[in-house]
C-alpha cells in the first residue's frame, strides 16, 4: 500500500490591521455614496508607502471631484456625512485624514493662485496609489524643483499658522492639546524644509536624524526628535518650553525658506 502523499501546508492568512480595513470601507462607503462625482481617491503619505507607525500615523487620502460647479455644496455634505460617520466610529476618529479636490483647481494657474492647494500637494497626489478613477488627475499637472520649493515654503507658513492658531484657541489648561499642535506643527516644518531642500525619501519617523544631517538653519533640532517621541508616547517635562520652542523652529525654517536659501 502506497504511503499518502504529505498534506500541504496552509498559507498562514494576513489579518488586515486597522488601516487596510479603513482603506476598503471608505473606498467602499464614498463609492456608494458619491461614486459618480468622484474623478479619483488616492491613498497618499506613509500608509501609501508601507512605512507608517501603527497608532500614530494618520490614513490620508487625496479625494478629487469632477468638474461640476453647480452640484459642489450637495458633493461636499455628503463627503462630510461619510468623513462623519468614520469620525465617530472609535475605531478610525484617530485614523482618518481626508482631503477633497476640484479637479478644476488642478491646473498651474489656480494652484499658483490658490493658498488651498499648494505644489507639495500635487508631488503627494503624484506618489498616491489609485483607489477610486482610471487616472490620476495630479500627474496632469508638470511640477519642477522651483515649484516644489514654492509648495513647500507655503506647507510651513500653513504648519506655522497652524501651531499660532492652536495657541490662541485651546482653553487654558490644556496642555496635552498645545503640545500636539506644536509637535505635529513642527514636524510639519520640518518636512516642509527638507522637501525645499530636494529631499523625497523620508518619513516622519526619521525626520530628526535627516533633518540634523543636512540642516544648515541655525536651530536646536532636538526639538524635532522631541516632537516625535512625544507624538508615540514619550513624556514631556516643560510643555511651556516646548511650545516656544517649536514655535521659533518653525519661524526659523520659514524666514531661512523665504530667503531661498
Amino acid at each position: 500500500m502506497s504511503a499518502k502523499p504529505p498534506k500541504k501546508l496552509k498559507k498562514p492568512r494576513k489579518i488586515p490591521d486597522e488601516y487596510e480595513i479603513l482603506v476598503i470601507k471608505l473606498t467602499m462607503e464614498l463609492k456608494k455614496e458619491v461614486g459618480k462625482e468622484i474623478a479619483a481617491l488616492l491613498l497618499v503619505g506613509s500608509v501609501a508607502d508601507n512605512n507608517y507607525m501603527k497608532g500614530d500615523s494618520d490614513c490620508d487620502f487625496y479625494l478629487v471631484i469632477k468638474k461640476d460647479r453647480d452640484k459642489q455644496v450637495e458633493i461636499l455634505q455628503k463627503i462630510g456625512q461619510v468623513k462623519a460617520k468614520f469620525e465617530n466610529d472609535p475605531q478610525y476618529s484617530s485614523l482618518l485624514d481626508l482631503m477633497v479636490f476640484f479637479e478644476e483647481d488642478l491646473n498651474e494657474e489656480n494652484i499658483n493662485a490658490s493658498s488651498i492647494v499648494n505644489w507639495v500637494h500635487i508631488w503627494t497626489g503624484q506618489q498616491g496609489i489609485l483607489k477610486i478613477g482610471e487616472e490620476n488627475p495630479f500627474d496632469n499637472v508638470k511640477i519642477t524643483p522651483s515649484k516644489l520649493k514654492k509648495g513647500a515654503t507655503q506647507m510651513c507658513l500653513d504648519n506655522v499658522f497652524v501651531m499660532r492658531d492652536g495657541f490662541v484657541n485651546t482653553s487654558a489648561g490644556k496642555d496635552e492639546e498645545l503640545a500636539f499642535y506644536a509637535s505635529d506643527a513642527a514636524i510639519g516644518c520640518a518636512q516642509a524644509y527638507l522637501i525645499h531642500l530636494g529631499e523625497k525619501k523620508f518619513n516622519r519617523y526619521n525626520i530628526p536624524e535627516l533633518f540634523a544631517e543636512k540642516s544648515t538653519v541655525k536651530v536646536d533640532s532636538n526639538i524635532i526628535k522631541k516632537a516625535r517621541d512625544y507624538r508615540v508616547g514619550a513624556k514631556i517635562d516643560d510643555i511651556h518650553e516646548f511650545l516656544e520652542k517649536c514655535y521659533d523652529f518653525g519661524w526659523a525654517l520659514l524666514e531661512n525658506m523665504l530667503k531661498g536659501k
